[in-house]
């Protein structure tokens, strides 16, 4: 079933003019003289709600018994009509008032102005008159029980009126629940636009007794007084004036009431309009500031991931100088310690060769002196025979070999003491070169290189010392070889004279003397074995000159060897201070690299220090913004209750409001219904009147009229007491009107509070993100300028000690190189030397004055003997 918006229903109290038009006359059914007057429930087809509910529910699909088995309400305008007393009154036809109407031409032309009001209030009306309560448990639960059957109809017709909903609720769906409590249904119409309802008939149409709209008139054949008709005509039009006048003030102050709830209502809906966007500007600033926190933490992230990275790769460049450090280090340490063991394995090799030579000279040396021995004893008794001769010879030469032998043993002391300073001097530079070592990392390959020199010299001077010792020895060896040389050359002096003494005797004696033929023979015989021994003695003199000159060549070699083993000792401690001033200074130099490595170290973790400060002061920041948007939130949220609470305070207050109103409404209606009654009562004692009047035309008018007279001025009091209500109503309406007011002042102080402290938090925290942004980025900067300023030091001191090296090991090669070449053409020098000093004795002869140099002369030059 369809709800009506109409707010009429069926109520016998109100009788429309006697007056009817012809086109509602049409719209009724013959034989039914009663109408439905809906104006009596006082629900115009204007009345909305006033939209002060706050309790909005989705809408749901219902479905009503009453959409099935119909109404509800049927028996509830079924107890009026059972309970009310209602005035007998005869039936007429619809002829018979048509023909009364002719008569009362004059009262209904007074009456058009009531006609007209009434086309216009029923022009109003609903589809349907029965109007009933939306849903079935608040309907039965409202409804009148059964055990009010009996109460006035007064109290009915206000129970009644008081369960209806409200009438124009087209806004919402079917299925909402009725808003609001049950006492404030009557509500205030809207200045809109009447709307055009066509009534249908109900159940009560059809047994309910209706009114008749006009009266029967009884037909006399005397006619009426026109004076008395105009008197009694008179007064019903004063009453119908005075009803008319306060007819209209009602209407006038309700469409004032109306206007003003209405003007009331449109605040309220922009107040709550206002109230939705200001929830839709903090939703959205939530939103902004949502998204600013994730952009902030994406930025910090980022940060943070740049700054990982940069630390990241600041360590691996650590890391990479010092494992190329450590490499450059360890491939020096490795090349020398190559180096170490190449030479030691050279001097390994060398001392072998010299210990296998040192063995062939013991072995030659050991058969020399077999020989000798051999000779010794051979020669032994010729010793002993010409000891006494040559003694004195001897004695000479052999002051002048133990001078020479002084001078010689002298000069290998002068040798064995530089030597043995040479030795200190090296133990010296090893111990400082070792205490170095500890101290120094760097140095430690000049050092060992040094020490390496140093031991090779040394090698050379035990090698040296050795050669000394072997020649000392070979000069002992050849100093006895000499005296028997020079022993052998007397015998042999002395053999030669006898032999030129025999062979002068042998010419003298001739060849008287054959027959010592035989013992001649033999002398010759000892003669030939005499000069062969002379002649083997000559050689072995020879070859003991030879092996003394070259014992003196090997002399005077060790002395050069000795003097460039000084002077490259001399070098070795040159270099080794060099290395060390070199070690100084490359030590100094990391020194400084590592100091300035550790500046940008500081300097660095000074300012990731900073970042993270400012890092911790915008998370301090971000934390002190979303406080403060937390108490902005539980302010906004405070305000919203109090304006929330404000709100239920003029709904109560509007309510309050309404109701009064409607108790006015209904005071009112009951005072017009009174005042129609009286009316009636009027009309009909005017009847009487008029019959009496008719059947006694003696019988004055004055009681019926003081009676009425004094029976109409009793509205005034309600008058006056409604004027206070309307007042007191404009007077709380005028009050919420400014509360609304200073409601709208305070939400938009807060709204700006809110949005420029938002603003202002916005702005500080996109300064801070750019002042990180630039720090960042002058922190990337300032990475890049230490990177460049390392990388370029540590080019630079590459370069340096690449260089150094270079020039180092080239000067080594070319110190090595001339030295190689010195020595080689010292030896070579040295050997022909030797050699031609060797072949002028062989050919020519030793040299026997002193201070005369070797006689050579070409090897295949015949000698003249």
């Amino acid at each position: 079933m369809a709800r009506t918006h109409s707010s009429y229903t069926a109520s016998p109290t109100r009788t429309r003019s006697p007056q009817r038009s012809p086109a509602r006359r049409s719209s009724s059914e013959d034989g039914s003289q009663y109408e439905m007057d809906l104006d009596a429930l006082g629900l115009h087809s204007t009345f909305e709600s006033t939209a002060l509910e706050g309790n909005y529910e989705p809408p749901v699909d219902r479905v009503d018994t009453s959409d099935v088995e119909g109404p509800e309400d049927f028996t509830m305008n079924m107890t009026y009509w059972m309970t009310a007393d209602l005035q007998p009154a005869p039936v007429k036809s619809r002829k018979e008032t048509q023909g009364r109407g002719s008569r009362t031409a004059t009262s209904a032309e007074r009456q058009a102005g009531e006609e007209g009001n009434q086309t216009a209030a029923e022009a109003s009306t609903a589809a349907s008159p029965t109007v009933r309560v939306h849903g079935t448990t608040a309907s039965r639960e409202c409804s009148t029980p059964a055990s009010d059957r009996s109460m006035p109809n007064e109290e009915k017709v206000r129970s009644f009126l008081s369960a209806l909903p409200d009438t124009e609720l087209g806004h919402l769906p079917p299925g909402t629940p009725l808003r609001g409590p049950r006492h404030s249904m009557l509500q205030i119409p809207r200045s809109s636009p009447p709307k055009a309802r066509s009534l249908q008939p109900t159940v009560e149409d059809c047994d309910t007794p209706r009114k008749p709209t006009q009266q029967t008139a009884i037909r006399h054949p005397s006619p009426p007084n026109p004076g008395e008709q105009q008197t009694s005509a008179d007064r019903v039009a004063a009453l119908q004036a005075r009803l008319d006048q306060q007819e209209l003030a009602s209407r006038t102050r309700i469409t004032e009431l109306e206007t003003i709830l209405s003007y009331t209502r449109t605040e309220l809906d922009d107040t709550r309009n206002d109230n939705y966007k200001h929830k839709d500007e903090v939703a959205r600033l939530e939103a902004s500031l949502e998204e600013q926190r994730a952009k902030q933490d994406t930025t910090d992230g980022v940060l943070e991931d740049r700054l990982k990275t940069l630390e990241d790769e600041h360590k691996t460049q650590l890391q990479h100088l010092e494992r190329t450090l450590q490499h450059e280090h360890e491939r020096t340490l490795q090349t020398q310690r190559g180096e170490l063991e190449r030479r030691l394995n050279k001097l390994e090799a060398s001392e072998h060769e010299a210990s296998e030579q040192v063995r062939t000279k013991v072995q030659e040396l050991e058969s020399i002196k077999e020989q000798l021995a051999l000779r010794d004893a051979e020669e032994e008794e010729q010793r002993e025979k010409n000891e006494t001769q040559n003694q004195q010879a001897f004695a000479a030469e052999r002051t002048e070999l133990l001078n020479n032998l002084n001078s010689v043993q002298a000069r290998a002391d002068s040798l064995q003491a530089d030597l043995a300073r040479a030795t200190a001097e090296a133990k010296a530079a090893r111990e400082d070169s070792q205490a170095r070592e500890s101290s120094d990392a760097t140095s430690k390959a000049a050092s060992n290189s040094q020490l390496s020199r140093i031991s090779d010299l040394e090698t050379q001077l035990r090698d040296t010392r050795f050669t000394l010792e072997c020649a000392q020895a070979d000069v002992a060896a050849k100093e006895q070889l000499f005296q028997t040389n020079i022993s052998l050359n007397v015998n042999l002096r002395a053999l030669r004279s006898e032999l030129e003494a025999q062979r002068s005797a042998l010419t003298n004696l001739g060849s008287g003397q054959n027959a010592r033929s035989a013992s001649d023979e033999q002398l010759q015989s000892e003669l030939a074995a005499k000069d062969r021994l002379v002649e083997q003695h000559v050689t072995e003199k020879d070859s003991l000159h030879r092996q003394l000159s070259t014992a003196h060549g090997r002399i005077s070699g060790l002395e050069n060897s000795l003097t460039t083993l000084r002077a490259q000792l001399a070098d070795a401690h040159r270099e080794t201070g060099v290395a060390r001033a070199d070690a100084e200074r490359l030590t100094h130099d990391l020194q400084d690299a590592n100091d300035r490595l550790a500046d940008a170290r500081a300097e660095a973790d000074r300012r990731v220090a900073d970042v993270e400060k400012k890092l911790v002061k915008s998370k301090d920041l971000r934390t002190e913004t979303e406080s403060k948007y937390r108490e902005l939130k539980s302010q906004h949220d405070d305000l919203a209750e109090g304006h929330a609470a404000i709100l239920e305070d003029v709904r109560d207050k509007a309510e309050d409001a309404v109701r009064k109103t409607g108790a006015l409404l209904a005071q009112e209606r009951k005072e017009k219904t009174r005042l129609k009654r009286d009316i009636e009562r009027l009309q009909r004692e005017l009847d009487t009147l008029r019959t009496a009047h008719e059947q006694d035309s003696t019988i004055p008018f004055d009681t019926d009229t003081e009676t009425t007279t004094t029976a109409l001025p009793a509205p005034k009091p309600a008058d006056d007491s409604k004027d206070k209500e309307i007042t007191s109503l404009k007077a709380i309406i005028k009050t919420q009107l400014t509360d609304l007011k200073t409601l709208k002042a305070a939400h938009a102080s807060t709204l700006t509070t809110l949005t420029a402290s938002h603003e202002s938090s916005l702005n500080t925290l996109r300064a801070e993100i750019a002042s990180l942004r630039h720090a960042l980025e002058t922190q990337a900067l300032d990475h890049a300028a230490v990177n460049a300023a390392m990388d370029e030091q540590l080019s630079t001191l590459l370069s340096k000690l690449m260089k150094e090296r270079a020039r180092t090991v080239v000067g080594k090669r070319d110190g090595q190189w001339e030295e190689v070449q010195r020595s080689s053409a010292g030896e070579k020098e040295l050997l022909g030397k030797v050699l031609m000093r060797q072949w002028g004795r062989e050919e020519c002869g030793v040299a026997e004055e002193k201070g005369r140099g070797q006689v050579f002369e070409y090897k295949f030059v015949k000698r003249e003997r």
